[in-house]
């Protein structure tokens, strides 16, 4: 299958000085511009007879020698893998079959592959999920609030305001002729219903490229800003022929 690559117009350059200001009141909402971009990604056509495998190449700015691999399998519905490595050496890791296997790899914390309890699993997989933290907006009870279109280096965009309990809140800018999200700025406000311990977080969160795999788009070419430096992450997704023990044995 030739694989075709969406190349949004963004700039690294001049992003925080242009965020832009010029807000315009027009009749939408934030559920319309969410559900028209994950309507776009159409995670729902994913592939039921295959697994779905996603495999990241992460390295920082200041050293782009370091990298980490993060694997990621998925098999519909709820099928999940994923593991992060540093080398030959795997760093942490979940997985579940979504029904009664949940386990957890945590190097040096954990005396190998681990057997969690259901919620524990359900606490940390999220991080890892390719379909972005909106996917599961309603079960997360995120509030989202749609701020107008705004300007931003001469392109028009929707913004909409989000707080999720136990998360820093976001202003996500979707371009408003394709509809794709292209940027995520976190604020340094925690969410209302937090009891406001602070941790670690990115200053904005980019993406660049996305990668169309059969009736599907996933994220390909990502950028973060964090502590001062720069995060790099590029995703290639494949379909694998079904292996159930991915996800029922370590």
């Amino acid at each position: 299958m030739k694989k075709a690559t969406i190349i949004l117009a963004l700039l690294l350059a001049g992003w925080l000085g242009a965020s832009g200001q010029n807000r315009q009141n027009v009749p939408d909402s934030a559920e319309l511009v969410v559900k028209r971009y994950y309507d776009l990604l159409n995670y729902e056509g994913i592939c039921r007879d295959s697994i779905l495998y996603i495999e990241t190449t992460i390295f920082k700015r200041s050293d782009t020698t370091d990298t980490a691999i993060l694997k990621r399998w998925f098999l519909m519905p709820n099928s999940n893998r994923v593991e992060l490595w540093h080398g030959d050496t795997l760093m942490e890791g979940v997985y579940s079959n979504g029904v009664d296997v949940f386990r957890e790899y945590r190097r040096g914390v954990l005396d190998g592959w681990t057997r969690v309890a259901e919620s524990r699993y359900y606490n940390l997989a999220p991080d890892y999920d390719f379909r972005g933290a909106l996917y599961n907006r309603k079960a997360d009870a995120a509030e989202m609030k749609y701020e107008g279109l705004w300007d931003f280096n001469g392109n028009t965009v929707h913004r909409i305001y989000v707080d999720t309990p136990f998360k820093y809140c976001r202003n996500y800018l979707f371009e408003k002729e394709s509809g794709l999200l292209f940027l995520v700025q976190y604020t340094n406000k925690h969410s209302q219903y937090t009891n406001h311990q602070a941790y670690d977080h990115p200053d904005w969160h980019a993406i660049h490229e996305y990668q169309p795999l059969g009736k599907i788009l996933l994220p390909s070419v990502e950028s973060y800003q964090m502590n001062g430096d720069m995060v790099y992450h590029f995703s290639r997704g494949k379909y694998l022929p079904i292996d159930k023990k991915i996800f029922t044995e370590d």
